[in-house]
């Protein structure tokens, strides 16, 4: 079955006791630990037991537990094989799928796995050939966006085994109190005149996100009553703290580094914009883009690069406005076309994307899609 036929198919029924093979889900990023992918593997996990019975062997800790992990985890599979009774393994990436060959002869299940986007553009030769090989093990590679579905091809996928499963994001939690109270409780909280703009990065700072260029590119070019919030750690922390200072922005730019869970709703759901200013890195790849998602449900509008998965993440004009990389102007005018809106108007709009997006992206349809790729 090819994707097109996958999507319009019927979902397959939901399993009966006794009645469907088992599946075996083993992925090394899991919540409690956080990320897109920790909350991505949940879903998938809730996805796959739309499809049948499912046990998870998962880690939910820091990655500096994969010695441990990775064997532990190949013993598992191999003694759920040995019992009998599994008809599948799901890999929440390449790195597992590694793993686990050694027991896959046992029985020989049907294997599927999850590819993102890094794990298949990471430049080192000798991983890269690695992975080449293990995907041939795959009956079924589920991509997480179109861009990660080319790159999959490019390492020698063949086209019948790859299938296109954008993520799903949960409805984030009704407000209790209206946006406008919310916006200038959270002015207060950061330091910021409440006439004043509020547009919002928020994630792991790296390179490929792009804080650095955007403060560096489109900060100086907003007006300035325009106030840039960068919430999130990583690597290019030091480097963007350089770049404020550096552009004179210390009034205006606001690096707050990895923040709780409470400031990060009330970033993504009280800001005027939220932006994801990627920029291309070779080596690298924004395999969706999460976050841009949680901020269009949240009624918050996006502005985000038209790079890579981004442009799976972002319909445009529907949950949010696409710029090309780099585009410092066009970021500019994007945002500024945004925060010339009443607010009343940009209101509107949000609640427009959040419906949009809810239908787009939504968990009954990852499972849905899941089921069909399965079947």
């Amino acid at each position: 079955m090819d994707r097109e036929a996958a999507r319009a198919a019927p979902a397959p029924a939901l399993h009966g006791a006794g009645t469907t093979p088992a599946i075996v889900f083993v992925t090394r990023k899991y919540p409690p630990a956080v990320g897109g992918m920790e909350v991505l593997a949940r879903l998938v996990g809730d996805a796959l037991e739309r499809v049948g019975p499912t046990t998870r062997i998962t880690l939910g800790h820091s990655q500096r537990h994969l010695l441990w992990f990775l064997p532990w985890a190949a013993l598992r599979t191999a003694l759920s094989l040995a019992r009998g009774g599994v008809g599948r393994i799901v890999c929440g990436d390449p790195v597992v799928l590694v793993a686990l060959l050694p027991v896959l002869w046992i029985r020989r299940p049907k294997v599927a796995v999850v590819v993102h986007g890094l794990d298949l553009v990471y430049p080192n030769p000798l991983y890269r050939s690695v992975v080449r090989r293990a995907l041939r093990r795959a009956d079924t590679v589920l991509a997480i966006s179109a861009a990660t579905r080319v790159e999959a091809a490019r390492l020698g996928v063949p086209e019948h085994r790859l299938f296109t499963v954008r993520p799903a994001v949960e409805q984030p939690p009704l407000p209790s109190e209206p946006r406008g109270d919310r916006r200038a409780a959270l002015c207060r909280r950061l330091g910021i005149d409440p006439d004043h703009d509020v547009v919002v990065t928020l994630g792991r700072l790296i390179p490929r996100k792009g804080a650095r260029w955007f403060v560096e590119h489109v900060a100086p070019l907003l007006r300035e009553r325009t106030h840039y919030v960068v919430a999130g750690s990583g690597p290019d922390l030091e480097p963007v703290l350089e770049a404020v200072i550096a552009r004179g922005l210390g009034g205006r730019v606001h690096v707050l580094g990895a923040v709780d869970e409470p400031l990060r709703e009330a970033l993504l759901g009280a800001a005027d914009v939220f932006v994801m200013p990627n920029v291309p890195i070779p080596g690298d790849m924004e395999g969706f883009g999460l976050v841009a998602v949680e901020a269009a449900l949240w009624g918050t509008p996006v502005v985000a690069a038209r790079l890579e998965g981004i442009e799976d993440a972002v319909a445009e004009g529907e949950t949010g406005l696409l710029c090309p990389p780099g585009d410092a102007a066009a970021f500019a005018a994007a945002i500024g076309s945004l925060l010339a809106l009443r607010p009343e108007e940009r209101q509107a709009l949000g609640e427009r994307y959040a419906a949009e997006a809810a239908r787009r992206y939504g968990v009954d349809r990852l499972a849905e899609v899941v089921a069909r790729a399965l079947a």
